[in-house]
C-alpha cells in the first residue's frame, strides 16, 4: 500500500485545510492509501473530522520555516511515497527538507490562491515567490483550482502545463446533509439574514461589504448581515469600527468560528462573498449545493462558470460597494435554478497515482 504523508501547519478553520481534510477522506475511502498527516499543532477544530485510519503527527512548532529540520526526519522515518501540501509556506518547507535526500517521494503541490491576484496585491515577496517557483520546478505534479489558474501558474511561475493538474476542491456533501439535520434556525425569521464566511482579513473585503450595509440598510433596515470565521490578524477591531462609524452596531454581528456553518448557510436568506481575490471558495461551493443565492465578487474567472446572474446567484465587480449594496437588494430577482456540482472520486486517485504505479 502506497505511503501518502499530508503536510499543514494545523488543522484550524481556514479553506486550504478543509479541502486537505476532504482530500483526504476521498482517498481513504479508496483503501489504496496509508494517509500520514504531519501538523506542526495538532489541537485543531477539524481532528475529529478524520478518517480514524489516518495516522497524525504533531512536531510541536510554532512557524512553518522551523520545522524543515523535524520535517526531514520524519520524511526519511516514514518513507513516504508521496509527500503533499496545500499552502505555499508548506510548499517552500517540504522543498528546502528535501534537498540531499536520495530516493525522494513524489510530490505534489496544491495552488492555494490566483497567482495573479497574490502578486497584484502583494502577498509574494521576491524571496517568497523565487523559492515557491523552486519548488514547483522540483514538484512532480502542481493542482490548479481552476482551469483559469493553471494558465496563471504557466504564465506568472514559468511551470510546464503538462505538470499541472486541474481538480475543482472537493466538498463533503455527507458532511453537509449530516449538519443540517434536526437543527434549530438560529435566525429571526422577521429579518432578511445574510450571512458572510471566511477568515477575518484583508483579502475576505469585510470592510467593502460592511461599507456597502450602509445603502443596504438604508433602503431595507429589514437586513441582517452575520460574518463567520476567526479573527487571525486582530482585523476584527478595524472592521468594529467601520461599524461603529456607519452606526450599524445592531444589524451586523460577528459569529466568530463556528462548527457548523452549515446550520447558518441552510438557513440563511442568501450567501454574500466579497472577497478581493480567492484561489477557489470552498464557500460558495458549499451554498450552491445548499441551493442558497449567492451574491459573490469577480474575485476570480471561475465565478462566472459557478454563478449565473439572475440563475443562482448575481455578481458584482471586487471592492465595488455600489455594485454590491444593489445586488444584495436585488436578491430576490434569482430565479434560484441550481446545476449539480459533482466531483469525480476516480480523478483525484489518478492526480495521486505513484510514477512507479504508472510504469508498470
Amino acid at each position: 500500500m502506497k505511503k501518502i504523508l499530508f503536510f499543514l501547519p494545523s488543522l484550524n478553520a481556514g479553506g486550504a485545510e478543509r479541502v486537505a481534510i476532504n482530500i483526504i477522506k476521498l482517498l481513504d475511502s479508496l483503501k489504496k492509501f496509508e494517509i500520514h498527516l504531519l501538523l506542526l499543532e495538532k489541537s485543531s477544530e477539524y481532528i475529529a473530522q478524520l478518517p480514524v485510519d489516518v495516522i497524525v503527527y504533531d512536531l510541536k512548532t510554532k512557524k512553518t520555516i522551523f520545522s524543515i529540520l523535524k520535517l526531514r526526519k520524519r520524511i526519511l522515518k516514514i518513507r513516504p511515497h508521496i509527500v503533499f501540501s496545500t499552502l505555499i509556506r508548506t510548499h517552500i518547507a517540504i522543498d528546502l527538507a528535501l534537498v540531499g535526500i536520495k530516493n525522494k517521494p513524489e510530490v505534489i503541490y496544491r495552488s492555494p490562491n490566483s497567482p495573479k491576484l497574490l502578486l497584484k496585491y502583494r502577498q509574494l515577496s521576491f524571496l517568497r515567490k523565487y523559492l515557491l517557483e523552486r519548488a514547483y520546478r522540483n514538484a512532480n505534479k502542481i493542482i490548479a483550482q481552476t482551469p483559469e489558474m493553471k494558465d496563471e501558474i504557466i504564465k506568472y511561475h514559468n511551470i510546464k502545463a503538462e505538470k499541472i493538474k486541474v481538480f475543482l476542491n472537493p466538498i463533503d456533501q455527507d458532511l453537509i446533509d449530516k449538519s443540517i439535520k434536526n437543527i434549530e434556525n438560529p435566525f429571526n425569521a422577521d429579518f432578511i439574514n445574510v450571512v458572510a464566511a471566511g477568515r477575518l482579513a484583508e483579502q475576505k473585503g469585510f470592510d467593502v461589504l460592511i461599507k456597502s450595509f450602509r445603502k443596504v440598510i438604508d433602503f431595507n433596515s429589514k437586513f441582517r448581515l452575520f460574518i463567520i470565521g476567526q479573527d487571525m490578524l486582530n482585523e476584527k477591531e478595524n472592521l468594529k469600527k467601520i461599524i461603529v462609524s456607519l452606526n450599524l452596531e445592531n444589524k451586523i454581528s460577528f459569529l466568530g468560528f463556528q462548527e457548523n456553518p452549515y446550520r447558518y448557510f441552510y438557513y440563511s436568506d442568501l450567501y454574500v462573498l466579497s472577497s478581493r481575490w480567492e484561489g477557489l471558495p470552498n464557500t460558495v461551493l458549499e451554498n450552491l449545493y445548499l441551493k442558497k443565492p449567492v451574491v459573490a465578487t469577480k474575485c476570480i474567472p471561475f465565478m462566472n462558470t459557478l454563478i449565473e446572474d439572475g440563475k443562482n446567484g448575481l455578481l458584482v465587480d471586487v471592492e465595488s460597494e455600489e455594485s454590491l449594496a444593489n445586488a444584495l437588494l436585488e436578491y430576490e430577482i434569482i430565479d434560484v435554478e441550481f446545476k449539480t456540482i459533482t466531483f469525480d472520486t476516480a480523478e483525484i486517485s489518478q492526480i495521486f497515482q505513484h510514477e512507479e504505479e504508472k510504469n508498470v
